[in-house]
């Protein structure tokens, strides 16, 4: 067996700057810094910016954002087909003729706004009908 082709792994104090909390573990991290921990012993030490005890994941105190209220655009779009809304009620167009922008927007669920107009008139401009049928279940 060759000798001297691990790491030095050697026991390690690692201290979160955020919390001011601190734990004895092994590494191969190193440090000029050191510090005498609870049992006697000097230890190196390695300052961390944040760890368990201050991390907002593991505090509880993570904050959850609904951006542009998605959970309230899926409610909606799901409510309605809860109540017997179906997308031949909804859209515009008959279904043995051309869609019209605003039906391919709706069908894909998304904001009725020029550009996403726009992006319809390139679909129903280069697959037709198609276009729509792809968007409905």
């Amino acid at each position: 067996m060759k000798s001297d082709t691990h790491p030095d792994y050697h026991e390690v104090v690692f201290r979160d700057q955020a919390a001011g909390y601190a734990f004895l573990t092994r590494s191969t991290a190193t440090s000029d810094t050191t510090i005498e921990w609870d049992d006697g012993n000097t230890y190196p030490v390695v300052d961390v910016e944040i760890s368990s005890e201050s991390h907002p994941f593991y505090t509880g105190k993570a904050r959850v954002v609904d951006s542009e209220g998605q959970i309230a655009k899926f409610r909606r779009r799901y409510e309605e087909t809860a109540r017997g809304t179906t997308p031949d009620n909804v859209l515009h167009s008959a279904p043995d003729s051309e869609p019209t922008p605003e039906d391919v927007v709706l069908a894909s669920g998304r904001d009725l706004n020029e550009e996403n107009l726009q992006w319809a008139r390139e679909r129903i401009a280069a697959e037709g009908r198609a276009a729509l049928d792809r968007q409905l279940p």
